[in-house]
């Protein structure tokens, strides 16, 4: 009996990870624009640059289309590892392309992967914000890291760092509580 009472959790809360706020992750359906956030990558001199499909989803809000977030990894001069996030929205594939960790203001941590990537707004919530959990290695320390990103009515992503710099030192290890907390901090912040 536990192990069913387990089993209906954990279903519960992974399925809750990926549907809030009216916007939902949906496993991508083509590799249609891995291409072009490959090129991308590799223009910014990364190397060998491998998409996530695992972590990488199109994102819909009321069933409408908003486009595919794609999350991959490259490597700078063959010995720092990079992760990057894309974006294309409708047909258009030149959208939204950041580095984050092992980059700019990650640029001291190498980053291993991406652990998660998930909703954390309530369905309430005017402004959806998607979060990114990484597994970043500190020289020969693992812990996790983080990225916000929020999205417009106009079917764009932006860098939401005021909310990422939230989370900086958090110790966060999985999206239920980073969801837990931002919702607090918003309610907080009204």
């Amino acid at each position: 009996m536990k192990a069913i009472n387990f089993f209906v959790g954990a279903v519960l809360s992974i399925s809750s990870a990926f549907s809030v706020a009216g916007t939902t992750l949906k496993k991508i359906d083509s590799n249609s624009f891995n291409d072009f956030v490959t090129e991308k990558a590799s223009s910014t001199g990364l190397s060998n640059v491998k998409i996530d499909t695992t972590q990488t989803f199109d994102i819909f809000t009321n069933n409408k289309k908003l486009g595919t977030l794609v999350q991959g990894k490259g490597w700078l001069r063959d010995v720092h590892p990079v992760c990057f996030i894309g974006w294309s929205a409708g047909h258009r594939p030149d959208g939204f392309f950041m580095q984050t960790m092992g980059a700019d203001d990650w640029e001291t941590v190498d980053c291993d992967k991406v652990q998660a990537v998930g909703i954390l707004s309530r369905s309430d919530d005017k402004n959806v914000k998607i979060a990114v959990i990484y597994k970043v290695d500190v020289r020969g320390q693992y812990s996790q890291d983080y990225v916000v990103l929020g999205v417009k009515d106009d079917e764009d992503i932006f860098y939401d760092k005021d909310t990422t710099e939230h989370f900086q030192n958090s110790y966060i290890k999985d999206l239920a509580s980073m969801r837990k907390e931002y919702q607090k901090l918003v309610n907080d912040n009204k």
